[in-house]
């Protein structure tokens, strides 16, 4: 009688019709590279990210420069940096460091950081330092598999130097 039932069974199938062949869709792409620029959008910095084949540092850095694109501008992102600086001269990294070299707009006297503790009081001041030290860590964090937080951002202009800045020093909007 078991054989009976086991054969029924058998007869009987799953109850899955068969269909023809299905079309899977596109195949999977895998990682996508991208840059992550920030730029200001109230009094806080925010992060963009755009999909492109990783630049040099310096690159990301002048698209950062160049700005927030139209539809980012709708958005309600600007930019500091084309206010207090006249653009990126070099970059140079290592393991956990950047270093930038920034030159200054003829006319417009850059501000310079006060001390530490005087700090929280000038940040809405001082965003353009922000975004360059955050898009510079997000770059060579991407690159190095590293934290961006732990990377250090020093910042120059010609001999005189604006201090070493951390992104977790900045306000940032929610991401």
């Amino acid at each position: 009688m078991r054989f009976l039932l086991a054969a029924l069974l058998l007869v009987a199938g799953c109850g899955i019709s068969p269909t023809g062949v299905q079309d899977g869709g596109e195949p999977a792409t895998g990682f996508q590279p991208s840059i992550r620029l920030y730029f200001v959008s109230g009094q806080r910095l925010k992060a963009v990210t755009r999909p492109m084949a990783w630049p040099s540092l310096k690159e990301t850095l002048n698209l950062l420069v160049d700005g927030p694109s139209e539809p980012e501008r709708r958005l309600g992102l600007a930019t500091q940096l084309t206010d207090w600086i006249g653009g990126v001269g070099s970059v140079t990294a290592d393991d956990a460091k950047v270093r930038i070299t920034v030159e200054a707009p003829a006319t417009v006297p850059v501000p310079v950081p006060a001390p530490r503790e005087a700090y929280p009081a000038q940040r809405d001041r001082l965003l353009w330092l922000g975004q360059l030290t955050c898009t510079a860590a997000a770059a060579l964090a991407a690159r190095s598999n590293i934290d961006a937080d732990a990377v250090t951002v020093e910042v120059r202009r010609g001999r005189e130097g604006f201090g070493s800045f951390r992104c977790s020093e900045f306000p940032r909007a929610a991401e």
